[in-house]
């Protein structure tokens, strides 16, 4: 009996070495969810509380960011269009109204002049011009490098081939395998993920750091309204933006006496 326990045990364990009997791969098939867990960065920072939502290519992240605080970022696959949402700052000089994909630029609004004409007896009284919108907030796009990639992203890339299951993992009352990919880790640095069989990321270590760890799941659709840029908010110009700021730093440089600098004639068109 205990001859044919050892066989089945090493038969086992030569099967799972082929690849045979063990689990497949989580199919990435960019399930629609909102999670929410916990994030830790690799040198020890302190951990913060992460709301993740996503559906098809869009996704929405509501974390704390190191140097800045608290933000709202929406990012959208299909478009490489990302945006850091502030619904408290005051809008500042150097912004433009959001237009919608294909719609062309808005007009310029003429000031409203500031002397009235007396009314004729008889005439009806003047409507007075509706009120601009209130600014809610800003929308600060930022450069596609820089926005959240889904958790997701790196271990669908990685693929069956290039990973295997370290064993089972239980997380947010979810059940999954462990990964970890098949090369040996570079620098000692390795690295695993806790992920459903629908491609969901329950959690990720860095050797025995957890990274991110995840405390609640709901599946299904996400309201459309999560991914998009709310009403009355503007969206910064960042080329506008950098413009003021050279403007200011020239009027600095005249009162502090900076030496001029030269000014490049533009190139010969051609």
């Amino acid at each position: 009996m205990r001859k044919m326990l050892l066989a089945a045990v090493a038969g086992a364990a030569l099967l799972a070495g082929c690849g045979l009997g063990a689990p497949e791969y989580p199919q990435f098939s960019e399930t629609a969810y909102r999670i929410e867990g916990m994030t830790a960065s690799a040198n020890g920072g302190a951990p913060t509380q992460t709301v993740i939502y996503r559906d098809g290519p869009k996704m929405r992240v509501e974390a704390t960011l190191p140097n800045y605080g608290a933000a709202t970022i929406v990012y959208d696959e299909s478009t490489n269009a990302a945006y850091v949402l502030n619904p408290t700052a005051a809008a500042p000089s150097a912004v433009a109204p959001i237009a919608q994909p294909g719609a062309p630029a808005p007009a310029a609004t003429p000031a409203s002049p500031t002397t009235t004409t007396p009314a004729q007896p008889g005439a009806a009284a003047p409507v007075a011009a509706p009120a601009a919108p209130a600014v809610t907030g800003v929308a600060v796009r930022i450069e596609d490098s820089s926005a959240p990639q889904p958790l997701e992203t790196a271990w669908a890339a990685l693929g069956s081939d290039n990973a295997r299951s370290v064993g089972e993992c239980e997380v947010a009352g979810e059940q999954g395998h462990e990964w970890s990919p098949r090369e040996a880790p570079s620098a000692g640095i390795e690295r695993t993920a806790c992920i459903t069989e629908d491609g969901i990321v329950l959690r990720v270590r860095e050797n025995q750091t957890v990274l991110w760890e995840a405390t609640s799941l709901q599946r299904g659709a996400q309201d459309a309204n999560l991914f998009s840029i709310p009403a009355g908010y503007q969206l910064i110009d960042p080329q506008a933006a950098a413009q003021t700021v050279g403007e200011n730093m020239e009027q600095l440089d005249s009162v502090t006496g900076a030496p001029e600098q030269p000014q490049q004639a533009p190139p010969p068109r051609g």
